[in-house]
């Protein structure tokens, strides 16, 4: 069982999300924006991230980099959410990969399975 942080301001989705990666078999941290997920994260790294793109606070591009920026937490993969276009790594930030809304439940847990096993090889 992995730790995943799902971070969507939205609370409808976030909760949809975390229903779903649940169902997974994985434990779901949850968050509302990019400033919550990256304190979360600093107090105890999940193994994956799935975050919305546009959101208060601290964008998903944002907390991306935040999150590959520090040794301490590079490894964890990131899977950024958008409906704007947006580079599939998220442009500089360095995404693990990129799940364009709206997406379909399955997409989810196929991203989701495919960052945790990308994550596991390393």
């Amino acid at each position: 069982m992995a730790t995943v942080l799902v971070v969507d301001d939205e609370e409808p989705i976030l909760g949809i999300l975390a229903e779903v990666i649940e169902e997974m078999g994985h434990q779901v941290l949850r968050a509302m924006n990019g400033r919550e997920a990256l304190a979360l994260i600093r107090s105890a790294p999940p193994d994956l991230v799935l975050t919305d793109v546009m959101m208060p606070y601290l964008n998903g591009l944002d907390l991306c980099r935040a999150i590959k920026a520090d040794h301490n937490t590079a490894h964890i993969v990131v899977l950024l959410m958008s409906a704007v276009p947006v580079d599939r790594r998220g442009d500089d930030a360095r995404a693990d990969g990129f799940i364009h809304k709206p997406f379909s439940l399955e997409e989810v847990e196929t991203a989701v399975a495919e960052g945790l096993n990308a994550r596991a090889a390393r």
